[in-house]
């Protein structure tokens, strides 16, 4: 006995042992299980569990797998009854006396494109096995996420299943608002080969919507046959102020009398079960929609719909196509339907009325009168004919088709407009594979005026689009090929822009666009006879832009356009002879600075510069801007003869200039050739280059071969001739005040030459004066081996001549050497403008100093 004694108890406290280690495993398990599912609280109390039920009196749980997401369930008295027979399944009923759920969802990653997958019928039985065959919860409190934060739904819900399969079965759904109350009621049952699914809605008591539902099994598909009804809803008002706590609309202002109301359809549609998870559009079949809405009804995605409709639909492969259509609606359109039209453009309210007309027997096509309105700041109206083909191939066809606009103001980042009107004629074709459309005669765009950033305005513009015709053709849906075409003409009654002179201007050419890029080609022309051919090239895959300009050739003897087209032109700059033409190319890159060139050629131009006659000015000047920085080439340059009281000619140059845009005052000139013919000699600057940036520049220019006889003839000195040759060289100094000589020095040529001074003034001032006798006498006939000067000019005009003259008269004294040292000052500026009031210049630079003068 006491062997036996020991063995039990060591039995004992094995078993003990191991329920223990048991129990503690398990509590270290369940641990983990709720650390893995998330679970922060679970409370159970008052179980009870038997052969035929189980029992709870309370449990709570919350779950909180993140931070963001939370999960509260609260069940009271709550009973599950098994199947009688030892048997768990089926569950024979569930009861809850109340059931409160919160639930706040984590913030969601999925991507909402993404198909919703529907069970198979196998799995729908799998499920259905689970389910108890009849169940009751007499409290259903739930607290959800909504449009509006969170939602809170109070009612009761029951069900009742078939015994053995899952139906027939019916579903009851109480919601209460007080003191209103929604119930739903869902049957479905079996006849024959049909699943029939019908549905009620009431509220208050009161049935007010009713479909029903017959879904039919066939080979590859499902047959979906349906009704549905809708006669009145007098409970409108506080239904739609209820759903907008669940919606994101916001509910019409409806009267507070019931509104009789209709809407029935009726439906008969093939669904591919296989299919119809990744695309729910392809369907096949018919329905049929008849509404009646006296008031405002909401629809979501649209907004407010009011009015009448009778619509007849076929669908093949999710096409819809129109088989009987007519309505007049009227619709508030919700906050977001046209947000991605400026704010000036969207409606307040759309209306449309659609009439259906005779139609020819012999084809199968729908014809229709359309009228469409918009209100709102930008009034839009649509009036045309159109005609829906009812079978393969199907397509739509309109003419006859109007539509106007109407914006008093439209403003945007870069532009402003004031008073937009449309009034487009259209005609054209759409189907599934392509679109035609024409803009018929009197199609046009007018603006009253037109702002832009860059400093842009112009006034009464006119857009002309008669002719231009757009192709499109589409492939699974989307654009694929686009071809737009035609002959647009463009006018404005004044344009003004900084660099302009106000005036009128035109366009008008060809336009031709695809999927990659847009071409307009056409001369650009003004009211001061300027005509541009102009080439624009856009290109949409990096929004870059070229222009090409052209300017023919303009003969200047019958005006100048490009004076009266330019702010900048230089005022005081005439040209009324010669010829000019160029060509300009200007590329605008989608980011990045802009980049130009032109090219620029002259023959035999003439006119005026301030006061300086110009004659067979000739010139090839390339320009080429980047990053900012212009740059010029003057091949050559050559001008004829200039005369700004004296004549001189011709002049040559070639050289370079480049600098800043911004700051052209501070770029630098080189030359290559620098020189023009004066008096007979020549005077020119050696190669080299000029920092217009510095503050001084020294430059160093040479003179050979100045004629004596001709400067006299020009300086106006009366009696005053003579012979010789000059050869010079002058320090030039260029600074902010103007250019000056520091140094310079002329000498006559060897042998000399003869000097005479014959003024009867002279003469009498002579005779009056000894002193002055021996002089005049020596001047009347000198013949001089040495003439030299000293020459210093300043920035004023100011010209300072130190004269050395060494030589003989030979009729005076014997022929007896005579030195002479002469200081001679002279106000160039006061020299010319005596030369200029003579009759030396033109009458127009006459009148110029006059005027300057007074």
């Amino acid at each position: 006995m006491t062997k036996r004694r020991t063995i039990l108890v060591w039995a004992v406290a094995g078993l003990a042992l191991l329920v223990l280690g048991f129990g503690f495993y398990g509590g270290f398990r369940w641990q983990q299980l709720k650390r893995d599912l998330g679970i922060v609280t679970l409370d159970v109390s008052g179980v009870r569990l038997t052969l035929d039920h189980f029992a709870v009196r309370q449990m709570v749980l919350v779950r909180q797998p993140s931070a963001d997401e939370r999960l509260a369930v609260t069940l009271d008295n709550l009973r599950l009854d098994f199947a009688d027979g030892w048997r768990l399944l089926p569950l024979r009923s569930l009861s809850i006396d109340r059931l409160d759920a919160r639930w706040q969802p984590a913030a969601s990653k999925n991507d909402d494109n993404q198909p919703l997958p529907l069970p198979d019928p196998e799995q729908l039985n799998d499920w259905s096995a689970w389910l108890p065959r009849q169940g009751q919860i007499a409290s259903l409190d739930l607290t959800v996420p909504c449009t509006s934060g969170t939602c809170r739904a109070q009612g009761q819900l029951g069900w009742q299943l078939g015994e053995e399969e899952l139906l027939p079965a019916t579903l009851d759904l109480q919601l209460d608002h007080q003191p209103h109350r929604l119930a739903l009621a869902l049957h479905a049952y079996e006849q024959d080969s049909d699943t029939h699914l019908d549905l009620g809605l009431q509220l208050d008591g009161q049935q007010r919507l009713s479909m029903q539902n017959q879904l039919t099994a066939q080979t590859d598909s499902t047959l979906w046959r349906g009704t549905l009804a809708m006669n009145e809803l007098p409970e409108a008002p506080w239904l739609l102020a209820w759903l907008k706590e669940w919606l994101a609309y916001t509910p019409p202002a409806l009267p507070t009398l019931p509104e009789q109301m209709r809407i029935g359809a009726g439906w008969a549609l093939q669904l591919d079960t296989q299919t119809l998870a990744e695309d729910w559009q392809a369907l096949n079949g018919e329905l049929r929609l008849s509404a009646n809405l006296p008031a405002p009804w909401p629809v979501v995605g649209l907004g407010q719909l009011q009015g009448q409709l009778d619509l007849s639909l076929l669908a093949d492969d999710g096409l819809w196509i129109p088989t009987e259509l007519a309505g007049d609606v009227t619709l508030q359109p919700a906050a977001d339907l046209f947000a991605a039209l400026p704010a000036q453009l969207r409606p307040s309210a759309v209306s449309l009325k659609i009439i259906p007309t005779e139609a020819d027997e012999a084809t199968q096509a729908l014809p229709l009168s359309v009228q469409l309105s918009a209100s709102g700041p930008s009034p839009v109206t649509l009036d045309t004919r159109l005609v829906l083909a009812t079978a393969v191939p199907y397509a739509a066809t309109f003419d006859q088709t109007r539509l106007t606009l109407r914006s008093p103001t439209m403003t945007e980042a870069d532009f402003s407009l004031q008073g937009l009107e449309a009034d487009l004629r259209l005609s054209g074709r759409v189907s599934q594979q392509g679109a035609t459309i024409r803009f018929d005669k009197n199609s046009r765009l007018r603006v009253d005026s037109l702002s832009a950033a860059s400093g842009l305005t112009a006034s009464k513009l006119m857009l002309q689009l008669a002719g231009i015709g757009v192709e499109a053709g589409f492939a699974e849906g989307e654009l694929q090929r686009l071809a737009i075409t035609g002959k647009p003409a463009v006018t404005a009654s004044e344009v003004k822009q900084p660099a302009l002179r106000p005036q009128g201007w035109r366009w008008s050419g060809t336009l031709n666009a695809d999927l990659s890029k847009a071409t307009l080609d056409g001369p650009l022309g003004n009211d001061a006879g300027l005509s541009l051919p102009l080439k624009l090239n856009h290109t949409w895959t990096n929004s870059a832009t070229r222009l090409d300009l052209t300017l023919p050739e303009l003969f200047l003897r019958a005006g100048n356009p490009l004076a009266a087209t330019f702010a900048d032109w230089p005022p005081l700059l005439e040209l009324n002879n010669g010829r000019l033409q160029g060509q300009a190319q200007l590329n605008l890159p989608g980011s990045g600075p802009l980049a130009a060139s032109a090219k620029l050629s002259a023959k035999g131009l003439g006119g005026i510069y301030d006061r300086t006659e110009l004659s067979g000015l000739d010139v090839e000047i390339s320009a080429a801007l980047r990053r900012d920085q212009l740059r010029l080439d003057v091949t050559e340059l050559t001008l004829r003869e200039a005369n700004p009281g004296f004549t001189f000619g011709p002049l040559r140059f070639a050289g370079e200039y480049a600098g800043p845009l911004d700051n052209l005052d501070q770029g630098r000139l080189a030359w290559s050739i620098a020189e023009v013919r004066l008096l007979g000699g020549r005077l020119w600057l050696e190669p080299g280059m000029a920092d217009l940036g510095s503050g001084t520049q020294q430059l160093k220019a040479h003179l050979r071969g100045l004629q004596l006889p001709l400067l006299l003839e020009a300086y106006p000195a009366e009696g005053l001739s003579g012979t010789g040759v000059i050869d010079g060289e002058l320090q030039l100094q260029r600074s902010e005040a103007g250019i000056s000589i520091e140094q310079g020095s002329l000498q006559a040529r060897e042998p000399g030459g003869a000097l005479q001074f014959r003024s009867p003034k002279i003469q009498a001032l002579g005779q009056a004066n000894p002193a002055m006798r021996l002089i005049t006498e020596a001047l009347d006939d000198f013949h001089y081996d040495l003439l030299a000067s000293d020459v210093h000019y300043a920035a004023d005009g100011t010209l300072d001549l130190g004269l050395k003259l060494h030589g003989r008269n030979p009729a005076l004294e014997g022929g007896r050497p005579i030195n002479f040292s002469i200081n001679l000052e002279e106000d160039i500026p006061a020299l010319l403008t005596s030369l200029q009031l003579s009759d030396r210049v033109s009458e127009s630079i006459q009148r110029r100093v006059q005027e300057r003068l007074r």
